[in-house]
């Protein structure tokens, strides 16, 4: 099974500027480095993929500030899982709390939150239906 089916809320893929607050977890950033630039490849209401050259442990709480359109949402963030990457770390971030979302890319996300919901109604409808005529007498 693909991980993305396993994902309650779509993401939102793009490649979309984050700061992550420096906590002093890694030793190869100075401590006067209050941030550390990353990118993150996806978001959603629950998660972020980050790639980054700050290296922490899975288990790790993470302070995110992640901008689309030029605002900034503000997250708090646990590792989840990480791997090397093109020279920098892959994680896969779990979003336990918002301190602030945009408006924007809470409207974003919202919608391809309906999105896939009609998507997934609309797929058991028609499986219901298939089924429904399969075990019909002809």
């Amino acid at each position: 099974m693909d991980p993305k089916d396993r994902r309650q809320y779509p993401r939102f893929e793009g490649n979309f500027p984050v700061d992550v607050l420096n906590m002093g977890d890694d030793p190869t950033i100075g401590q006067w480095e209050s941030v550390v630039p990353a990118n993150a490849l996806d978001l959603s209401k629950h998660g972020m993929r980050l790639k980054s050259h700050y290296n922490v442990n899975v288990g790790s709480l993470i302070s995110v500030i992640a901008y689309y359109q030029h605002r900034d949402s503000v997250c708090l963030c646990e590792v989840v899982w990480k791997r090397p990457a093109e020279g920098e770390i892959l994680y896969g971030l779990y979003v336990k709390e918002w301190s602030r979302l945009d408006p924007g890319l809470r409207a974003k996300l919202e919608s391809m939150e309906m999105d896939a919901l009609k998507s997934e109604s609309s797929t058991r409808t028609s499986a219901a239906l298939a089924i429904d005529s399969a075990s019909s007498p002809a």
